[in-house]
């Protein structure tokens, strides 16, 4: 029997709907493969599949309903992104950019259901038309409402004092600035000293006017941390996030464990990753770029993830994780069957990581896990008889110990599902 227009529509949502989680990571990947520009971590990644997800659904009522185009309302979380990319100096043609990516997209995908539901003829050609027409509409509006609310967060946003030392900051970042006197005017901060450079970021629940005092607070704190500071710097990244950077005389003793404290004595809700130490202008670009691999180091570990992390500690895992498949065979190959992920084998990798770590003291290692020595005895046994290879020739430990680093920091990223019983 012969379908009508509204129904081979109405079809083309459902298929939609059904197959929405998977489109969804397909046309999200598509609009950052097109603009790489917005594929800077996976913060923003999410970000964007939320909006996507959120405005697949509003464009799937649309095109079902009878509702005009003064109806059409952009998402929130949308206009969260489109806030966040203002915040973060990422240019509007990027985002309108990616719209009309997913447009495409959507619309390539939207004609090869209508086709295949209508079975030719008019009433394909209607429904072709029908969804073009109304997706058109949807995104104009959308893409409208979303550009009003960037421009308005980047007025905003550059401002205040925290945009315009974003600003600074970028053009020393990029070099685009070679008047180092003017830059350190403005930004009250010595950049011909040493410096250690860390980027933190809030929990996500958190609203932007609390995260602008955590992150004071914690600018603070980490003060009494780096009691031999020159000079502070305080440049928020966007609503959730910000760099700080320390002026030192010399190169910090810093240990992740005390910042981890700290963070917990004074209820601080945020993430840290922490540079290694370089000085001059150079050494201000590095330590950022070195902070913003450990931030995206963290971030692949998930919201549960170690909550201090320091460059110095992670530099080759930061380098390995730029490709997280590779990284995943390459824990599992010096791993074995330790690279499982229960928590058994949690146990078993933390101590054994301890243990490697420590010089193989099993004093020093029971001291630092809390347990008797015996246990930790046990454990070293039966996880070297997980991996299934000796590490008693000196330098044979290297490898393993990098792929323990890799668990400790990214989880389940990096381990293999444990095997499901029949």
């Amino acid at each position: 029997m012969a379908r009508s227009t509204e129904e081979v529509v109405a079809l083309v949502a459902q298929t939609f709907l059904r197959d929405r989680d998977q489109f969804v990571d397909e046309l999200s990947h598509l609009m950052r493969t097109q603009v790489p520009i917005l594929d800077r971590d996976e913060r923003l990644r999410e970000l964007m599949e939320a909006g996507t997800t959120d405005n697949l659904m509003e464009v799937l009522q649309y095109l079902q309903n009878e509702a005009g185009e003064d109806d059409v309302r952009a998402p929130e979380r949308a206009l969260v992104y489109a806030r966040i990319l203002a915040q973060r100096d990422v240019p509007a043609s990027a985002l309108i950019r990616a719209y009309r990516v997913g447009q495409a997209g959507f619309l390539d995908t939207g004609m090869r259901y209508a086709i295949e539901f209508g079975g030719g003829g008019p009433i394909t050609t209607s429904a072709i038309v029908h969804i073009v027409n109304r997706t058109s509409v949807y995104i104009d509006r959308v893409c409208e409402q979303v550009g009003v609310a960037y421009e308005k967060e980047r007025d905003r946003w550059v401002g205040n004092r925290g945009g315009l030392r974003q600003q600074w900051v970028t053009r020393l970042l990029n070099g685009t600035t070679t008047d180092i006197d003017a830059a350190e005017q403005a930004l009250q901060y010595p950049l011909s000293r040493g410096h250690l450079a860390i980027d933190t970021w809030t929990d996500p629940h958190i609203d932007a006017s609390t995260a602008v005092e955590v992150f004071d607070h914690l600018r603070i704190a980490l003060g009494t941390v780096f009691d031999r500071a020159q000079g502070t710097l305080l440049v928020p990244v966007d609503e959730h996030e910000a760099r700080l950077w320390f002026a030192l005389p010399h190169e910090p003793a810093v240990d992740s464990a005390v910042i981890e404290r700290l963070l917990s004595d004074r209820a601080l809700p945020v993430r840290v990753a922490c540079s290694g130490y370089d000085t001059g202008v150079a050494g201000f670009r590095r330590t950022a770029a070195q902070a913003d691999r450990v931030r995206k180091l963290a971030l692949l570990s998930g919201e549960h993830g170690v909550r201090v992390v320091r460059y110095p500690d992670v530099s080759a895992i930061a380098l390995l994780a730029n490709d997280i498949d590779t990284l995943r065979e390459f824990v599992a190959d010096q791993l074995g069957e330790l690279a499982v992920d229960n928590e058994r084998n949690l146990w078993l990798r933390e101590t054994l990581r301890v243990f490697l770590a420590g010089n193989r003291s099993y004093a020093a290692a029971a001291t630092r896990l809390a347990v008797h020595r015996n246990t930790v005895q046990y454990r070293v046994r039966q996880a070297l008889n997980l991996i299934g290879v000796s590490t008693d020739t000196p330098g044979a430990d290297l490898y393993p110990r990098l792929a323990l680093q890799a668990t400790h920091l990214l989880g389940t990223a990096v381990l293999r599902t444990e095997p499901t019983q029949n």
